[in-house]
């Protein structure tokens, strides 16, 4: 009996091959774009939940705070003896480990020089986190100086395969490291990701000045705990809080600040941090809800679509229901056909949506940076989730049709009395503004998005990013002993370059943020958080930055070299002074001594940083020796050519190291890659929820034709023209769709702005935008409305009347 039913619902779904395409398609898209968006959801939420520890596991993070209405600047690293302390003073702890990034080593490999993502760690790195070892012991792998342990795909890439247990490897030309283990690759849902990791003990032996007991001032540990089992979280942070106040008290007083430690949960690091994750990734918990809210909206659109057709498709199977009575179906089994009739299509609306998924997959990826591939599907959650959404539209769309027919009596349906409901003509109207309203939201949205990214990338800066090169030499030793000064002079020769500038800090590229600095003489009152820059007498020059008062460095006089500082102009309000030439001749002091001494010049504010930030505190000091960028300000037609001409000299002065360069401008608008990200797929998926509403109001306007096929022909009858029709018919469906957006007005414009401040420097929330959604949703259904609308008003009457 079942197999009949199948049957007979293929055979009906063939026969009326316009209204299948449509149903199918509207299901399939919105299910496309559901399962693509959970993906990334389920994705995302999975972030370090497979550690068998992880419920007591927890990252250490250094919190400063500079009066008790501040938030507190969050860092992910720590003073040297924290780790040390929380181990040694507090029986809640069960293991600490410390780790920091040693990605500035290279790996020496057939002559070449590789950057791999590496970092030292304490031996509880295979305690505290499960990441298996396929080769070693975890609990020595890590204990003495000069052993590594590396993963499975450094030892294919390095050892061709072959066990790397107790082989060598040469780092940075000097450093032989003992494999001790090797390591299953990392799961890329990890916040923490290393394809080697050096024994702490290494990084000691390095850096003899390195204490566990002192060093509470250089803020570049990590530190991880493991907490002991029944520990009260909350209890334990409150204990641990000021350990920093505890032992350096008066340093912080002069430094005028507090420092506290938090703790950070490892599951919910990737979404939830706020002092960044310099190991690896992070995520962010805000666009996972956006994006789960939009998954829900458009499987609930595509959902609401496809019942809305079929349930308007049965007025025309009304006489086919009165023919089955006729000759004996049962209310039971015209129940069982209509099921069947829509668990069919829905499967094969599902089978549609996965070809869909294998076609888009990569733009996707593309759009979000991810990897995912169609076995991804495969999740038992998501597919579940895929098998229980598909039952339950089978059973909504089919119930309703299949109660309402069945319950027909045949000599009714059969001379054509079957009458429409008005509380489901109300009911479909209503759907479809909200599905207007959900496409509104979206495309304004999107709106907004693109017009802050246009803001941000046509806003005036401050300083020239455009034919600017950067050649990084931060891992490249030279093969003569003054390879950067050689470099300088060899490039300074070449015709293209206009001006040059060795540094530790550009645009985009942080120097050493979060030095306190005060007036001289004014420590713990005036206490500044500045961005120290090491420069040259070339800096203002290549970036174009305007200077206001006091005059650049000057080689010709060497005491301002040594003592002298620029400021901008917001760092010259944040210590105090009223103007740029009040400045000129003041001393600062810094507990570190960078920045120190006394201030030369003062340069108009430039944006160092994306427009989410507010313009910071900038101190500029001579110091090429903690340099180790060149921006080359060039001027050429031919990009290319000169570009050759820059790896030549490098080869020279630094054979078997990589060409390591970018370019300003891109490397700038890198910082805007989250949010060109978002209007990509506030883009796609607006498309996607237009386009869903469409074939919606292709349904309503459908039935509503249907509903008033006699009206239509009494109208042309009377002398109504097409056109006049065409108004009537139209008229209802344009007064929906402003309904709808005034509806979503009120929410774009409170999303949109909560969304814009988030930056520093935004577009205000503009009208015209509200305008030109509004514009769009009519233009659209004008053309949807008027390609039926004309369809009906050209029929000809008398086939409108005939079955009365």
């Amino acid at each position: 009996m079942l197999t009949n039913y199948f049957k007979i619902a293929l055979r009906t779904l063939v026969k009326f091959k316009g209204y299948t395409a449509i149903n199918l398609v509207g299901l399939a898209l919105g299910l496309t774009a559901g399962i693509l968006i959970m993906l990334f959801v389920l994705d995302e939420l999975s972030y370090d939940q497979f550690h068998a520890q992880g419920d007591r596991l927890y990252r250490v993070n250094t919190v400063f705070q500079k009066g008790e209405t501040d938030k507190g600047d969050a860092n992910e690293t720590n003073g040297w003896p924290i780790g040390k302390k929380l181990e040694q003073d507090y029986p809640e702890v069960e293991a600490v480990m410390y780790s920091r990034n040693a990605s500035f080593l290279l790996i020496n490999h057939n002559d070449q020089r590789i950057r791999q993502n590496i970092h030292f760690a304490t031996p509880e790195f295979f305690t505290l986190f499960s990441f298996p070892l396929v080769q070693g012991n975890k609990e020595q792998a890590l204990t003495k100086p000069y052993a590594v342990v590396i993963s499975e795909s450094m030892q294919e890439k390095y050892f061709q395969g072959e066990a790397a247990l107790n082989k060598t490897i040469l780092v940075s030309d000097t450093l032989p490291l003992l494999v001790t283990g090797v390591m299953k690759d990392i799961p890329s849902n990890s916040h923490m990701q290393a394809d080697m990791i050096i024994s702490f003990a290494t990084f000691q032996a390095l850096e003899p000045g390195f204490s566990f007991d002192a060093g509470w001032g250089n803020i570049n540990m990590r530190n991880y705990v493991l907490l002991k089992a029944g520990t009260h979280v909350e209890d334990f942070s409150a204990k641990i809080k000021n350990i920093y106040t505890q032992h350096v008290g008066e340093m912080l007083k002069q430094w005028g600040v507090t420092a506290y430690v938090e703790l950070e949960p490892v599951k919910k690091l990737y979404l939830h941090t706020r002092a960044g994750n310099g190991m690896g990734p992070t995520g962010s918990i805000d666009r996972v809800y956006m994006l789960t809210g939009i998954a829900g909206f458009v499987i609930l659109l595509a959902c609401i679509n496809f019942i809305n057709l079929t349930t308007a498709r049965s007025v025309y199977r009304s006489k086919e229901v009165g023919l089955r009575k006729v000759v004996g179906s049962t209310r039971k089994g015209l129940m069982a056909q209509f099921l069947s009739e829509s668990l069919v299509m829905t499967v094969l609306a599902l089978i549609i949506s996965i070809a869909f998924i294998g076609l888009v997959l990569p733009t996707f990826n593309h759009l979000i940076g991810k990897s995912y591939h169609l076995q991804s599907l495969f999740n038992p959650v998501l597919a579940g989730g895929m098998v229980l959404l598909i039952l339950i539209v089978a059973l909504l769309a089919g119930y309703y049709p299949a109660l309402v027919l069945s319950a027909l009596r045949p000599a009714e349906v059969l001379k054509g009395k079957m009458q429409t409901s008005q509380r489901g003509v109300q009911l479909r109207r209503t759907l479809v503004v909200f599905q207007f309203v959900v496409s509104v939201v979206l495309v304004a949205g999107t709106l907004v998005v693109i017009d802050q990214l246009r803001y941000m990338q046509a806003q005036s800066l401050g300083f020239k990013k455009d034919q600017v090169v950067v050649l990084n030499t931060a891992r490249a030793r030279s093969a003569q002993a003054d390879g950067h000064e050689t470099l300088r002079n060899a490039l300074t020769q070449l015709p293209e370059v206009q001006s040059i500038t060795f540094t530790n800090a550009l645009p985009g590229t942080s120097g050493w943020r979060g030095q306190v600095a005060y007036p001289e003489g004014m420590a713990g009152e005036r206490s500044v958080s500045v961005e120290y820059m090491a420069v040259d007498d070339h800096y203002l020059e290549t970036l174009g930055l305007t200077l206001i008062a006091g005059a650049n460095f000057d080689k010709q006089k060497p005491m301002e070299l040594t003592n002298g500082l620029i400021l901008n102009e917001t760092a010259v309000q944040a210590f105090g002074w009223n103007t740029a030439e009040e400045a000129i001749g003041q001393k600062i002091d810094s507990p570190s001594g960078q920045p120190a001494g006394e201030v030369i010049g003062v340069v108009k504010d430039y944006h160092n940083y994306g427009l989410q930030e507010k313009i910071g505190p900038v101190a500029m000091d001579y110091a090429p020796e903690n340099s180790y960028l060149f921006a080359i300000q060039y001027e050429t037609t031919d990009t290319q050519a000169f570009m050759d001409k820059l790896a030549t000299q490098w080869k020279t002065l630094f054979p078997g190291y990589d060409f390591n360069y970018f370019f300003l401008d891109e490397s700038f608008a890198r910082q805007y890659e989250r949010e060109q990200r978002l209007a990509n797929v506030l883009f796609l998926f607006a498309c996607i929820t237009i386009l869903i509403a469409v074939i919606g109001l292709l349904g309503l306007v459908s039935f509503m034709i249907v509903a008033r096929t006699k009206e239509i022909g009494v109208r042309k009858i009377h002398g109504a023209s097409t056109l006049s029709i065409t108004k009537l018919l139209s008229k209802e469906f344009v007064m929906l769709v402003i309904v709808a957006n005034l509806i979503a007005f009120p929410m774009v414009w409170y999303a949109a702005g909560s969304w814009l401040q988030r930056f520093a420097y935004h577009v205000p929330m503009r009208p015209l935008v509200l305008a030109a959604t509004l514009a769009i949703a009519i233009v659209i259904t004008l053309v949807v409305v008027s390609t039926q609308t004309i369809r009906a008003a050209l029929s000809n009457p008398v086939e409108s009347l005939r079955s009365e």
